[in-house]
């Protein structure tokens, strides 16, 4: 304040060389002012620059980050959905590994069930025989009927005859010889 008087007073009852002082010290101080507003203005310009490429850094940052995120979701779904399938066909072969496990016990009681259809089957067929005579009888007639040589001809039964028979004549021997 006190200095705004001096200059003032300076200007109004100045002399001749105070003035000139006064002007060049004003001359000194617009010069100072002006490089120093210039040096304000480049390094505004300068920190707008930086802004701007920034900004520039931060899009890129960011459309880089949308297209990670994207392509993270994409791999995601992509994932859940392999997930998925692979859940659905472990759980067809587990269904598949039931149905099997169930067909093969049908099977298994069917086959028992058949095996002792084909053991009354070999009681019917030998059912009557008395004698060592009539088993060989016997024997012959069903041979001719299940040879396999013959239309209607089973190779299964025959080795179940065969077996029966065998059977039967080692029975017949040994009451024979009792």
């Amino acid at each position: 304040m006190e200095e705004r008087r001096n200059l003032e007073e300076i200007i109004l009852n100045g002399t001749e060389d105070e003035l000139a002082q006064l002007r060049v010290w004003l001359f000194k101080e617009s010069v100072r002012l002006e490089n120093q507003e210039s040096a304000l203005c480049e390094r505004y310009a300068r920190l707008e620059e930086e802004e701007l490429a920034f900004k520039d850094r931060m899009d890129a940052a960011e459309r880089k980050l949308e297209n990670a995120t994207k392509k993270l979701n994409n791999d995601k779904a992509l994932f859940d959905q392999r997930l998925k399938i692979l859940n659905n066909g472990f759980d067809q072969l587990n269904a598949d590994k039931k149905k099997l496990e169930s067909e093969f016990i049908r099977l298994e009681r069917e086959k028992a069930f058949q095996r002792e259809d084909e053991y009354d089957a070999l009681d019917l067929l030998f059912r009557g025989v008395n004698s060592a005579l009539t088993l060989k009888k016997r024997y012959k007639d069903l041979m001719k009927m299940f040879h396999p040589d013959n239309i209607s001809g089973d190779s299964y039964m025959v080795q179940l005859i065969n077996e029966e028979y065998s059977a039967l004549c080692r029975q017949y021997d040994i009451s024979m010889k009792a």
